[in-house]
């Protein structure tokens, strides 16, 4: 194993409503970084940071779970926390040590309770956020509104960056 300096070295909280994707996302992280061969998946349980037989059976985070990933000589641990209420602790707990956090808004059904309460909890260990809308390839998804309702429950500005296109979908 690559031993990293600890300048070279992030710890990002994927945190969000349960069901917003943070699963789907790190999957989806380490295939593209290139720290796993194949795609892993919430609905087959093949997910990476997914592993415990009752995560796989409920197909959802019980569990705060961490899994790296190494990009342009940094390594950065993934810290997938779940987002349904009885298991916020571990959401907490995996922010007490993240240096940052992507915060998940559901492209459809936007910004949810417990999008607010881990962002809340982000703030309170004065972590910066990215907000990343998801599912935006599923039926009335919007980026511009799901966007500006961010922005204006969060109190910030969020630009628009780039998305995703595939070519043939509806994000393209």
């Amino acid at each position: 194993m690559k031993v990293f300096d600890t300048p070279d070295i992030r710890n990002v909280a994927l945190i969000g409503h349960g069901d917003s994707g943070k699963t789907s996302l790190a999957s989806a992280l380490l295939f593209a970084s290139g720290a796993v061969n194949r795609m892993g998946s919430v609905d087959e349980g093949t997910a990476i940071t997914d592993f415990d037989e009752e995560e796989i059976d409920r197909k959802l985070s019980i569990q705060a779970a961490a899994a790296y990933l190494e990009w342009k000589g940094t390594k950065i641990n993934l810290l997938d926390t779940p987002g349904y209420a009885a298991f916020l602790a571990e959401s907490r707990a995996g922010l007490a040590v993240a240096d940052s956090a992507l915060v998940l808004v559901d492209g459809v059904a936007g910004v949810e309770i417990m999008t607010s309460r881990t962002f809340s909890y982000a703030e309170e260990f004065h972590l910066p956020v990215v907000f990343v809308l998801s599912k935006l390839d599923r039926e009335r998804a919007s980026s511009r509104f799901r966007t500006r309702s961010a922005a204006r429950r969060f109190r910030c500005n969020c630009p628009s960056a780039r998305r995703p296109s595939t070519p043939g979908s509806s994000t393209s």
